[in-house]
């Protein structure tokens, strides 16, 4: 049992360190002007581990939809949990926590709407991607 635990922890760091600082840092770093901050990158990685702590110790276990379907959604889930969070909270109650706005950032260019679908997108995917590498990682 406890083995399972240890497993569920050092999958869930490396979902949070793949996803966040993998996926979601380049795309920021390649396609978003400007570059978040490191806060933002940190309290997200947080956010990450713990929502992987939560996925993997209870959906992956409890669900009976195929493993690609609950990582889909999980990656929604956890992309608009932070995109409510990030972007639509601080307007409404006047606080920025960490970073710049959804206002403040353009993704190529986009305009607020199309960053925002795009950094959805890019938050998705990296939990997907930080799921599978992590699973292939802890595999072998």
């Amino acid at each position: 049992m406890n083995n399972n635990y240890l497993r569920i922890g050092a999958q869930a760091i490396l979902v949070a360190g793949i996803g966040v600082f993998g996926v979601d840092y380049f795309s920021h770093l390649f396609f978003s002007d400007p570059m978040e901050t490191v806060p933002y990158f940190l309290a997200k990685s947080t956010f990450y581990l713990i929502f992987s702590l939560l996925f993997l110790s209870f959906v992956t276990f409890t669900s009976r939809k195929s493993e690609f379907v609950k990582v889909v959604i999980g990656g929604i889930v956890i992309a608009s949990i932070w995109g409510i969070y990030y972007n639509i909270l601080p307007p409404l109650l006047h606080y920025y926590p960490f970073g710049i706005s959804l206002y403040g950032l353009s993704f190529l260019g986009m305009g607020v709407v199309g960053t925002g679908v795009a950094f959805g997108t890019v938050h998705t995917l990296a939990f997907i991607v930080g799921y599978y590498a992590a699973t292939r990682i802890i595999k072998s």
